[in-house]
């Protein structure tokens, strides 16, 4: 095993702290300077959120085309490249991704030529540290003023997405694979250019998120996770448990239920006194959720009967609020950071091994089923009853498509944050029994590293899609520790047909 992994591993046969220990600990790293203050007594009191705000400069001489330049054989892109044209256009598509993300984009339609509009520019982005900074450069000349520009904002502790708009820019730019920077060099890639701007969207949300932590805690306090700012009230059990004897079953509840059995391939063994408990626990956390004016919410859900929550987990994580089993803080962290990033939501699980076949299972009984996104192809999932305990509260078993591209994620919190990072393929779901473990299985081919034994962690999420890449590029440009444990970096090969 890598020396970058240690220090991460989980007990599962593979060495390391005990599960309880664990859980315990990241909670205790996870929250920092946790006062007996009384919950109301917020640090984002209103709940005002502000938007992220994202300054954009183009870099390139203001004229039409080059072809006025008078040493414009050196112009490159050429001398027929319309530059504000271009720049309409991106501007365009920047208004769309503004709306899309709900953020601020500052546009300044005059684009950055001068030595003196560089200055203007660095004075700007010292005064206001934007939340990010966007370059994008038209015209090759243009490179010194770009790292200038970038100079000044990595003194500012501002990140930049750094966008080449030029299908040919000669030179070497491995200089731009570095902390603090995404650089992009690419042909009208405004796919990677909103993810960009995603990144630094999802970090000003995640400093202005509230989580709860439901706990066996006497009374309300809160604290805030070190890197990222998120706030967490730790609220007592009491406060859930007297919010389920309060709902009752009405239109509204009844509808509910009536929509999670319709979806259903089957319904194995739940009664309806269970399915009615699913539907308290749910709408209780939903008061929970508004009388705290927060974003989502992890509790110590395992022994509590009919009051438990898988059901509810699944719908809220489907709707991307962020919810996480067994009050483990950290993994709460990676689901809300994986479904601001990528849309999805996550897949909180156990792990264990198949050593024969070189394979990981993942598996857990809060999977939800919109795997692919609010908006995506549902997968298909039976409800039965809860698998380790006998008293016949409802759990949801999901079946993942075979084939599916998958991302595995485990945000580690405390004085350097870390980042572990997999990719994978879903070989298929298994029925349970007799594979065991808890209510959703499902196999993944670990793609990424040469024994799947390598997997390290606890309360892993797994996403679907083949987006490793983009975890890692938020990883750079936050500069978080990227762990990556047994993972060895390497060129793809290219076969002869495509040479």
């Amino acid at each position: 095993m890598s020396g970058q992994g240690k220090g991460l591993e989980y007990g599962c046969g593979c060495g390391g702290i005990g599960r309880r220990e664990f859980l315990a600990a990241a909670g205790l790293i996870a929250v920092r300077s946790l006062s007996a203050n009384a919950a109301e007594k917020s640090t984002l009191v209103g709940r005002r959120k502000e938007r992220a705000t994202v300054r954009v400069a183009f870099l390139y001489p203001p004229s039409k085309t080059f072809a006025d330049d008078p040493d414009g054989w050196w112009s490159w892109p050429g001398n027929e490249f319309d530059a504000e044209g271009r720049q309409k256009r991106y501007t365009a598509e920047l208004r769309k991704i503004e709306k899309k993300l709900g953020m601020k984009v500052e546009v300044e339609d005059e684009p950055i030529a001068t030595d003196e509009q560089v200055g203007r520019l660095k004075r700007e982005i010292e005064a206001k540290r934007h939340d990010g900074l966007l370059l994008v450069m038209f015209y090759n000349r243009s490179l010194g003023h770009a790292d200038a520009v970038l100079k000044a904002a990595e003194e500012a502790g501002v990140p930049v997405v750094f966008y080449v708009a030029l299908g040919v820019k000669h030179g070497r730019v491995d200089m731009y694979r570095r902390e603090g920077l995404y650089f992009i060099q690419s042909l009208d890639n405004f796919e990677m250019i909103e993810y960009g701007l995603r990144m630094i969207n999802a970090k000003k949300r995640m400093s202005q998120a509230r989580l709860l932590s439901i706990t066996e805690a006497r009374e309300p306090r809160e604290g805030a996770e070190k890197f990222f700012g998120t706030t967490v009230r730790v609220i007592p059990f009491r406060q859930y448990a007297d919010a389920f004897g309060e709902i009752k079953m009405d239109k509204t509840t009844r509808n509910w239920v009536k929509r999670i059995k319709d979806k259903a391939i089957e319904i194995r063994g739940v009664t309806d006194e269970a399915l009615e408990n699913a539907a308290r626990a749910h709408f209780a956390l939903l008061r929970l959720l508004e009388r705290h004016e927060a974003d989502g919410l992890t509790m110590n859900c395992l022994r509590r009967g009919m009051l438990k929550p898988c059901v509810s987990f699944s719908v809220l994580n489907n709707r991307l609020i962020p919810a996480a089993c067994e009050n483990d803080l950290p993994a709460m962290y990676t689901q809300l950071l994986g479904q601001l990033l990528l849309g999805r939501p996550g897949f909180q699980h156990n792990p264990c091994y198949e050593t024969e076949l070189n394979r990981y299972y993942a598996s857990h009984c809060t999977c939800a089923t919109q795997l692919h996104g609010p908006d995506g192809q549902a997968c298909r999932y039976l409800l039965r009853r809860f698998a380790h305990s006998n008293e016949g509260s409802c759990a949801i078993q999901v079946f993942w498509n075979p084939g599916d591209a998958v991302t595995m994620v485990r945000y580690y919190p405390g004085k350097e944050p870390a980042l572990d990072v997999y990719a994978g393929r879903v070989v298929k779901s298994h029925p349970m029994p007799p594979v065991a473990g808890c209510t959703t299985n499902v196999e993944i081919d670990i793609t990424d590293r040469a024994d799947a034994c390598m997997v390290r962690g606890h309360h892993n999420l797994l996403f679907c899609g083949d987006e490793a890449r983009k975890f890692r590029l938020f990883a750079q440009l936050y500069g978080i520790r990227l762990a990556e444990t047994g993972y060895t970096h390497s060129l793809p090969v290219i076969p002869d047909k495509d040479l």
